[in-house]
């Protein structure tokens, strides 16, 4: 074939560093429609990121911003009983892609802080025990997982104190529940981890690590991670 080597789209999109470009374009990559028939792309936003004392500021710059970059412009129906509720955002004036936050705690635990342990159905609002004991996801969420197109998992990543210690292994565990509720429907899509900290002064986990202690690497569809300073976005 006499045709130019096309560059890989994927790749062109992992090139920018700003997360900014980075969501907007990954949605634009996996809903390729033509300009007229798209529609918006569907994401879950969930992870100990978002309900971090430190970092939880991130989903408020999101849907509070009236930008030229982010501009919420309504609200949208999620299934019975409410889950999947959340924003349509519009991005530079391009396309939209409407943004659902899957919270573990209460809204007046979360503002007390008072952060359970995340993987008890006694204090998850999202799991329970199964027939056979262990935990899963709640029926209402596996409900709402084949309507997404992507999974965006947010953590805390900033080190305030020297001897912090950030168990990633307990926090792949908490990926995984939502991966296993996926494949209940043999359903893959691309995964963003957001690893959020507070400015560039505290110290945080290294990308490497990020990576090293979810496993992945293990992954069979699209992942990445992007650090994230909630502050500046």
């Amino acid at each position: 074939s006499n045709k130019k080597k096309r560059k890989d789209p994927f790749r062109t999109i992992l090139e920018s560093n700003s997360v900014k470009d980075i969501l907007p374009r990954l949605l634009a990559f996996y809903v390729s429609l033509p300009q007229e028939e798209q529609c918006s792309s569907r994401l879950v936003l969930f992870g100990p990121g978002i309900e971090s004392e430190r970092t939880q500021g991130f989903v408020h710059k999101i849907v509070n911003a009236r930008s030229s970059t982010f501009d919420a412009i309504e609200f949208i129906r999620g299934l019975q009983g409410g889950v999947g509720s959340g924003v349509r955002i519009n991005y530079k004036h391009m396309y939209n892609f409407d943004l659902m936050c899957l919270y573990t705690n209460r809204h007046r635990e979360r503002l007390a802080n008072i952060g359970g342990a995340r993987l008890n159905p006694q204090s998850n609002i999202t799991i329970l025990h199964d027939s056979k004991g262990n935990v899963a996801l709640r029926p209402e969420i596996i409900k709402l997982l084949p309507t997404l197109q992507g999974l965006v998992f947010a953590i805390d990543i900033a080190q305030k104190e020297e001897d912090e210690m950030i168990d990633l292994g307990l926090l792949r565990d908490e990926l995984d529940l939502v991966l296993k509720g996926l494949s209940t429907f043999s359903m893959q899509m691309p995964l963003v981890v957001m690893a959020c900290s507070t400015d560039q002064a505290t110290p945080s986990i290294p990308i490497r690590e990020i990576i090293q202690g979810l496993r992945l690497h293990e992954l069979p569809f699209a992942w990445g991670v992007w650090k994230v300073e909630v502050e500046n976005m």
